[in-house]
């Protein structure tokens, strides 16, 4: 059996346009409640800090439909914080391209000055390529 380019060509269009399983004609998907709660996390924290408490909460969430207790809904809303502030550390400990580029420059000044500060306020050239390689 052969396939032709115009075969394939509809094929990858018909496969583009296809969704899985789990979404409905309507284009929503089926979540979990823990899925739930876990998008809604921002917005019932902010119900918090506006008083809402959390048994108030999850009343509103019943009438919504999402089942959830009272621990559960604490416990879930403590595991969406904690994984936030997990992805905002890694962030803050991954230096961006351009603060390393830029620490880097820093650090070749600081040592071009201390060269220079033990020769007699004179400079030190040195080769961007190592010398074996000239």
């Amino acid at each position: 059996m052969s396939i032709t380019a115009s075969q394939l060509k509809e094929i990858r269009q018909e496969f583009a346009r296809l969704k899985p399983a789990a979404v409905t004609l309507d284009g929503n998907r089926a979540m979990t409640v823990k899925q739930a709660i876990f998008s809604l996390a921002l917005t019932l924290e902010r119900m918090k800090k506006r008083g809402f408490d959390t048994q108030e909460i999850v009343e509103k969430l019943h009438e919504k439909g999402i089942e959830v207790k009272h621990q559960t809904l604490t416990k879930y809303l403590t595991e969406a914080r904690r994984q936030r502030e997990g992805r905002k550390t890694q962030k803050r400990d991954t230096p961006s391209p351009t603060a390393a580029k830029i620490e880097g420059i820093a650090r070749r000044q600081d040592d071009n000055n201390q060269q220079s500060q033990g020769t007699g306020g004179g400079f030190t050239i040195s080769p961007d390529t190592p010398l074996d390689e000239l």
